[in-house]
């Protein structure tokens, strides 16, 4: 874990305190080494959620103030590396409560140095109708997994990005995730 911290510290990163489930679900689903998070969305370590539509910079000019607050693709990109972060998060929670692994002879708690690869990402990305940079909003969570688990693990993965005109809470981002753990 201390290449993680190290790497987090490097990137002026913190990981949020874990959260728990919005609705009636898991946060993680464990099938052997693969580990499937649900969605997650974009919560700052203060609490607050980042709120919006991305919308591409005409239709934010146009706009004004108005009753739905408008992202720029860069907000957006910040929403998906909170994402991520939270992503992180659980699965440092979960590593650390329900993963041992042996060392030199002896067990220690999992944590986030025990994933192989980051196998998938899945984003839905809240949007105008003529909003086309879902992809660009994503590599906000690519970005951070990649700085933090390393390229190899993190940032080389197999991706997908939506657009919707609606998600739960306002959000402008909700993000999933694969990863296949090391044989432990």
């Amino acid at each position: 874990m201390s290449l993680i911290q190290s790497r987090l510290d490097e990137h002026n990163l913190t990981l949020p305190p874990p959260g728990a489930p919005k609705a009636n679900y898991q946060l993680i689903h464990r099938d052997g080494n693969v580990l499937y998070l649900s969605g997650h969305l974009p919560i700052r370590a203060d609490g607050s959620m980042v709120i919006g539509c991305c919308a591409p910079p005409s239709v934010i000019e146009a706009a004004g103030e108005g009753i739905t607050k408008y992202l720029t693709t860069e907000e957006g990109y910040e929403g998906a590396k909170h994402c991520a972060l939270n992503l992180l998060s659980t699965l440092q929670s979960y590593l650390s409560e329900h993963v041992t692994v042996a060392e030199g002879g002896k067990r220690r708690a999992g944590d986030l140095s025990d994933i192989a690869k980051v196998v998938k990402l899945f984003g839905i990305v809240r949007s105008h109708d003529d909003f086309v940079e879902q992809h660009l909003v994503m590599n906000g969570a690519s970005d951070v997994l990649g700085k933090v688990l390393g390229k190899d693990v993190g940032g080389m993965h197999a991706r997908s990005a939506i657009g919707t005109n609606s998600l739960p809470l306002g959000i402008c981002v909700e993000v999933e995730l694969i990863v296949r753990l090391k044989d432990l």
